[in-house]
């Protein structure tokens, strides 16, 4: 998402709030299970209200930096309680296959070995 100085803040939260519910559904998908899809919408929805509340330098470095947007995304992922949803199976599935998940979700499944 590098390079999106031009973009409105507008714009900006919409294109984070898409990655993050294109990772979320992806999380899901490479585990194979369905998603729990009230919480995610749930999430979703917090997390465009904490895009609202933050500082311009923050959502910019949310969209133009990998690691600022990772954390962003994990810990909307924390706060919202997707990783206590399925926990047992998840927490499984992850330990019996650690590398089923792409990069870009990898910070939701380390929330699940905390």
């Amino acid at each position: 998402m590098a390079g999106h100085a031009i973009l409105s803040l507008s714009e900006l939260r919409s294109l984070l709030e898409s990655d993050f519910t294109h990772r979320v559904t992806l999380f899901y998908r490479s585990l194979q299970i369905t998603p729990p899809y009230h919480s995610v919408e749930k999430a979703r929805l917090a997390l465009r209200e904490r895009l609202k509340a933050l500082p311009e330098s923050d959502l910019r470095a949310a969209a133009d930096e990998a690691s600022s947007r990772n954390r962003f995304f994990a810990q909307a992922f924390i706060e919202s309680g997707l990783e206590k949803k399925s926990r047992g199976i998840i927490t499984a599935l992850l330990a019996d296959r650690s590398d089923r998940l792409p990069a870009e979700c990898q910070s939701f499944g380390d929330a699940f070995k905390t």
